[in-house]
């Protein structure tokens, strides 16, 4: 055996297997594989392990696999090529898939308290069985068209002489193998249609039209990187407050006693608590009171709010008796 093989064979049984290090399954989702490895960076920690050698070199082992893993470019090249592939810049300089984009309608009081929610989709996944190949148990054969090159020479004639230039080999698409027999779970076809489940984190103070990205979650195929899932917020109407950048307007109906003597009025907020509002003496119909921080919080610090505007709307009786009618006159002579 000669020195290269038995390199080869070193650089094989010694490989870093990430998963394992990890102890995740290969079609662990990006949760699973952040869960593991908080778990395993604190329990091998310097800080938590000083002058422990075996279990410094564990914590790099952990940093490095999770690197690898929790990149959906790097996953995808080493589900398919193994560790020696990251080393491959050629890999890197594939092209990027396209982005989808979806509606996501929300409620005002989803975006004023924030919340997770889950949405489904549906997408190409790369097959788990075959790692993107389209081989059964990922065997392949060199092709015989290029000769394992994934690329060959063709020739231009013309013009009285000869040239030859490279092209990708169309046979192969430029891998320089082909399936040895194609994968039972795909069929050969290197992906699979699933269903994918994101966990759409809402923030407080997002607007009509925000964005909640996912990077590289959209369709996957081995000859490309993944884009983005892009979820764009559509508010929905509420029922009492209506929106105004970091401010919120609603309104209250004052009966016509509450407008000349004075109210006391309670508004429950969107997230339960009471904004309590009175005042002594006349209130003019449309007329407008400030409430100062009861409004939207902002998006980059919630805990800054705007304003609440509240409206106010008299309700005069439709019909005096001759009665009230004689007490108004004598209360209002002009």
């Amino acid at each position: 055996m000669n020195k290269f093989c038995v390199l080869f064979f070193a650089v094989f049984a010694f490989a870093a297997d990430y998963y394992k290090i990890l102890g995740v399954s290969e079609d662990a989702d990006d949760s699973e594989i952040k869960k593991a490895f908080r778990k395993l960076s604190r329990q091998y920690h310097p800080d938590k392990n000083p002058g422990n050698e075996e279990a410094h070199q564990k914590y790099l082992e952990v940093v490095n696999a999770h690197e690898v893993l929790a990149d959906s470019a790097k996953r995808q090249i080493y589900d398919m090529y193994g560790e020696e592939g990251l080393n491959d810049p050629r890999l890197f300089n594939r092209r990027r898939g396209p982005n989808y984009r979806f509606e996501l309608e929300v409620d005002l009081e989803d975006v004023y308290n924030g919340l997770a929610k889950e949405t489904t989709i549906r997408r190409n996944e790369i097959c788990t069985k075959c790692k993107g190949t389209g081989a059964k148990d990922k065997k392949t054969t060199p092709c015989r068209a290029c000769g394992g090159k994934g690329a060959r020479l063709q020739n231009l004639g013309g013009f009285g002489f000869n040239m030859q230039m490279q092209v990708q080999c169309d046979r192969c698409g430029g891998k320089g193998f082909l399936a040895a027999e194609r994968c039972p779970n795909c069929g050969g076809h290197k992906v699979v249609s699933a269903l994918k489940t994101l966990n759409v984190q809402i923030e407080q103070g997002m607007d009509n039209g925000s964005e909640i990205v996912f990077g590289g979650q959209s369709e996957q195929n081995p000859d490309w990187f993944p884009g983005d899932i892009i979820f764009v917020l559509k508010v929905r109407e509420h029922s009492r407050f209506k929106r105004s950048g970091h401010d919120l307007h609603t309104t209250v109906k004052l009966t016509l006693k509450e407008a000349l003597l004075g109210y006391q009025k309670k508004i429950t907020h969107m997230d339960g608590h009471t904004v309590q509002i009175e005042y002594e003496g006349v209130t003019q119909p449309e007329s407008v009171r400030r409430v100062k921080e009861e409004g939207m919080p902002h998006h980059d610090v919630p805990s800054n709010k705007g304003d609440l505007f509240v409206r106010f709307v008299v309700e005069f009786p439709n019909k005096l008796t001759e009665e009230q009618q004689e007490l108004v006159k004598k209360l209002l002579p002009n």
